[in-house]
């Protein structure tokens, strides 16, 4: 009863602030923010191994909302490659699809996901994706770190929408404030651990205007939320870092981007930036970690003098979306992309971005799961079932090769922790079947 009562006074107070919401907490927000917890909810995780899913790998769609956040003439040229997923509400639906055909958006590359939001920062609500020990890509989702009640359920509907597993940990969490990398790393500022209890902040604040969670760098350890991310999104490496730009909303997004598993891009800022020492504190703690391949970091510098929101760029397939302000400084961002990405187009794109709330933060990606998905047996991932994948188990019976952890899942045909005659015989049932 008393949940209910809490979920209650969270839809009331979203629809009473509804399209009037800024990305960080109004004072009311930031007064009951208390209220966040009474959102959580908690499944099982994912059967293991757990990959997290980058940015950068392939996707088949974007997630954005109406009313949007974004011009529809970025909509129009995300929709030239790959499907936009819509969040609207039924009342909204016919509205949203007449804004979006009569700015010549191909509609056969738009899906509507019928349900309320409270705003249009959908990678901050969005949901993340995971591939689980079986191959399969699904959503865990996390307790969005406000008070937003429609907001906080749009993973499960994005789920249900593509008929995907629903996963959720109890972790308060932001996507503004989290990138990965594919390979078991990710990094997030020090809310990922200060929303969630774990670590003193210095914090004497009364309002949502004053930054409370500056803490050294790097930050200690806090095992329950380093645990969740393992058990969850299979995070083995989790750097959480003390937010450079002392900021109220403390997203990592707002200052760095991981371009690829050996690639990052920071922000620079010129000597007399109130932020330079800061700044320069986290490419130093960056420079002294090895990527996921044991190798230093790559790492990129964009110059944002007027604090521009360069870093909070959208990575998608082949293309790169930047958000530009028609700064003299603007050229120079999208010729760094095109020096750190060789290959992608860099397109800019204006719209009402801010140093702390940009393109990036409006709109989050859908991967391919035709990529991800495969059947039982089909060990080399090629779509089918046949004489190919038997060879490849019996190499891995006589350990002739050693099978990657999806590969054993796929070769495990009986589900028993081994990879031997038995699996033969039955993928030559499923052969002959």
């Amino acid at each position: 009863m008393v949940k209910k009562n809490i979920i209650f006074i969270l839809v009331l107070f979203s629809i009473l602030l509804m399209d009037s919401l800024p990305i960080g907490f109004t004072d009311e927000e930031f007064q009951n923010r208390h209220l966040i917890n009474g959102m959580g909810r908690e499944t099982d995780p994912p059967i293991g191994p757990i990959r997290s899913i980058a940015e950068y790998e392939p996707m088949q769609g974007v997630l954005i909302r109406y009313p949007f956040g974004i011009s529809t003439d970025l909509i129009r040229e995300m929709a030239s490659d790959v499907v936009v997923y819509c969040l609207v509400s039924s009342f909204n639906e016919s509205a949203a699809r007449n804004q979006m055909s009569n700015a010549g958006v191909n509609m056969n590359n738009v899906e509507f996901i019928i349900g309320n939001t409270d705003s249009y920062w959908t990678r901050d609500y969005g949901p993340w994706w995971v591939v689980d020990g079986n191959g399969e890509v699904g959503v865990v989702d996390f307790t969005y770190n406000r008070p937003r009640p429609n907001d906080n359920a749009a993973p499960s509907k994005v789920a249900n929408h593509l008929n995907v597993p629903y996963y959720s940990a109890d972790v308060v969490q932001t996507g503004g404030n989290y990138m990965t990398d594919g390979y078991g790393m990710s990094a997030s500022t020090q809310i990922a651990y200060t929303e969630n209890g774990c670590i003193d902040s210095n914090c004497n604040a009364s309002n949502s205007n004053t930054n409370c969670d500056y803490v050294p760098l790097p930050n200690n350890f806090c095992t329950s939320v380093d645990n969740t991310m393992l058990q969850y999104y299979g995070i083995t490496d989790y750097h959480v870092v003390a937010d450079p730009t002392d900021e109220y909303i403390d997203h990592i997004d707002c200052w760095s981007k991981f371009l690829s598993p050996e690639k990052l891009l920071i922000r620079s800022v010129p000597p007399n930036h109130p932020q330079y020492s800061e700044i320069e504190e986290v490419v130093d703690y960056f420079e002294s970690i090895s990527n996921s391949f044991g190798n230093s970091w790559e790492i990129f510098r964009v110059y944002t003098p007027n604090d521009q929101p360069y870093t909070n760029s959208l990575i998608l397939n082949n293309k790169i979306f930047v958000p530009i302000t028609n700064s003299s400084n603007d050229q120079a961002a999208l010729s760094i992309y095109e020096q750190a990405m060789p290959g992608y187009e860099v397109l800019g794109f204006t719209g009402s971005w801010d140093s702390t709330d940009a393109l990036h933060c409006r709109v989050k990606g859908i991967p391919d799961l035709s990529l991800y998905q495969y059947s039982t047996g089909d060990v080399n991932m090629d779509g089918s079932i046949n004489v190919q994948d038997i060879i490849v188990i019996v190499n891995f019976i006589l350990s002739i090769n050693s099978p990657t952890s999806i590969e054993s899942n796929l070769a495990d045909l009986n589900s028993d922790d081994d990879i031997n005659i038995q699996d033969v015989i039955l993928i030559v049932n499923l052969i002959l079947r």
